[in-house]
């Protein structure tokens, strides 16, 4: 078992929220309100903890607020503890915080519950602890452990890509089953997804000088394309995968020139991994060691003599080679403006093309 940063931060914010609580006095009531609060209000940005403070304390505000007028007029029934939770829902998507909802639903709730000494006293003390607890995750967040968005991208990236390329020659050999091959496509899709949220997080940040969002955005740009690729590489498959009879009906010249096609790529591809960690040239498109196979073609001409060849062949549908064939082209085109960025990001910025890669060997 290996415990993320994520996992250690909210650990941490408990305990700075549970310290801060222990300095209230005991009419501030049941003081876990705030390790509660700091859980719930963990973020998995540094922006977003920034930018949540201000709309977590407005919604926050709202819900004590609400709970305070509804005690006071209808009491603390179950049943107006449940409207109340309505009405502030309803008012939170009116001011577009619904994203804030959970928590306010829980400052409302844990005010309406029971208490001991004056309600108002009480109350206060409880809004005060969810604050508290809002604060100690954001402040975590901020000083401990900051997320490393580049070293996440560029390693479930290649992680994912590495088990896709050994799906491509399972299926180009047509080594595995079709039932097989889809269901693990499925478990790649939903890495994927998840690479691409850890991605609109990276986006979301902001750096604290002019300079540095200069520099920062070049590097978004760039891990943008990675991810892009990273998807492609898996619409090929997917391609290859669905249609696998179509493919392996082929005549042995046209499948010959497919698998060159996709050694080629996966060639590539490994490359500008190795090379966007800086541990190889850069301008992976022309490496002196490249030798040429005699054997390949360029695909879409193959394709074209295959069809002129033989037009009322049956054995195959050309529309669904002509899908794999064009994915696979445009994973090439998407590869090779990955590597265009590449070079020019090392090239044409030398002051600040550091990219911070630290070395992981998991899906993050």
């Amino acid at each position: 078992m290996k415990l993320g940063a994520r996992i250690l931060k909210t650990g941490i914010a408990i305990i700075l929220a549970l310290f801060i609580a222990s300095l209230f006095p005991d009419e501030a009531g049941l003081k876990a309100i705030a390790a509660v609060s700091a859980v719930i209000a963990m973020q998995p940005s540094v922006f977003r903890s920034i930018k949540t403070i201000s709309e977590r304390a407005i919604g926050n505000l709202i819900g004590a607020l609400l709970a305070v007028v509804m005690v006071t007029v209808f009491g603390n029934n179950p049943v107006i503890m449940g409207v109340t939770v309505i009405l502030l829902i309803a008012i939170l998507f009116r001011f577009n915080l619904e994203h804030v909802a959970t928590l306010a639903s829980i400052t409302a709730l844990i005010i309406m519950g029971t208490h001991t000494g004056n309600f108002y006293v009480s109350a206060f003390y409880r809004f005060v602890l969810v604050m508290v607890g809002v604060i100690s995750s954001s402040a975590v967040n901020l000083l401990f452990l900051p997320p490393k968005f580049e070293s996440k991208i560029y390693y479930n990236a290649l992680n994912i890509c590495s088990d896709i390329f050994v799906w491509f020659k399972l299926v180009l050999n047509d080594t595995s089953e079709y039932h097989h091959i889809k269901e693990d496509r499925g478990l790649i899709s939903k890495r994927i997804s998840k690479l691409e949220q850890t991605f609109e997080y990276y986006e979301e940040e902001r750096p604290w000088t002019k300079k540095q969002m200069y520099a920062q955005n070049r590097k978004k740009i760039l891990f943008k394309q990675v991810v892009r690729s990273t998807r492609q590489a898996y619409d090929v498959l997917k391609r290859m995968n669905r249609y696998q009879n179509d493919l392996h009906n082929l005549n042995n010249e046209l499948l010959l020139q497919i698998k060159l096609e996709i050694d080629l790529l996966i060639a590539y591809h490994e490359q500008i991994f190795i090379s966007l960690s800086k541990k190889a040239r850069y301008d992976v498109s022309h490496f002196d060691s490249q030798i040429e196979n005699p054997q390949k073609k360029d695909l879409m001409d193959a394709f074209q003599r295959e069809i002129i060849k033989d037009p009322y062949q049956t054995t195959y549908s050309f529309a669904n080679i002509m899908q794999i064939i064009s994915s696979i082209e445009e994973y090439r085109y998407t590869l090779e403006h990955l590597d265009r960025l590449v070079i020019s990001f090392f090239s044409y910025h030398q002051n600040d093309n550091e990219i911070e890669i630290e070395e992981e060997d998991f899906d993050l």
